[in-house]
């Protein structure tokens, strides 16, 4: 039971560690507890919602999951499977969602909570994502936001990056950018990491940009 309970926190630790955006964490943890009132089960955000998680759960994507967190499924959180072929491969990156009162008229707020290495993902875990900005569709799902946000790890857009510089290494130096990409996923993304061994392969977190020595 100890070493069960050992093993969960450690867990947790790493998690923490990994993190983005320790605020959303801190959303997550202390959301606050509704209760529905009947108009509001009746409302079309809420039964827009109720069938979008039926169809999560009833036929998920490849590599993608998702939940509410609450009553109201204000507050979810994702997961994404690294692409299989992508420096992102074997890595288990985690989201946090805002589902706004006015959805479907207005997309959800999406952020990475798992670090990553990413021209179009910020260090704050901002996403450069035009479907969840200023192209939102009434078509557009949870399910699709999370598709979309899994092909862009595996064809990121470089003529619009949040990140500049890894967008510049991403053109400049495919082989850099896939071994910094690595780097990130194995030391963040994947909850068996321990430690790196002393080796030439160091991240700079601070300035989110690795340089070949």
């Amino acid at each position: 039971m100890f070493l069960i309970e050992f093993y969960r926190y450690f867990i947790l630790i790493l998690r923490v560690k990994s993190s983005n955006c320790f605020y959303c964490l801190q959303q997550i943890h202390n959301r606050p507890k509704i209760d529905l009132c009947d108009e509001f089960k009746k409302s079309w955000r809420h039964k827009r919602l109720f069938l979008e998680l039926k169809y999560l759960q009833m036929d998920p994507p490849d590599g993608i999951h998702a939940k509410p967190l609450d009553s109201s499924c204000y507050f979810w959180q994702a997961s994404i499977t690294g692409p299989v072929g992508s420096p992102y491969e074997g890595g288990i990156f985690y989201l946090y969602l805002q589902i706004p009162q006015s959805y479907p008229l207005n997309p959800p707020l999406v952020r990475f909570i798992t670090k990553i290495f990413h021209p179009n993902i910020s260090r704050h875990g901002d996403i450069g994502l035009d479907s969840i900005c200023e192209n939102w569709s009434l078509a557009l799902t949870i399910s699709k936001i999370l598709i979309s946000i899994q092909s862009l790890l595996t064809d990121p857009y470089t003529h619009v990056c949040m990140e500049r510089d890894i967008g510049e290494l991403y053109i400049k130096n495919r082989e850099l950018f896939d071994r910094n990409a690595r780097l990130f996923t194995w030391k963040y993304a994947m909850n068996d990491y321990l430690c790196f061994s002393k080796s030439s392969d160091k991240i700079n977190d601070i300035n989110f940009y690795v340089k070949s020595e």
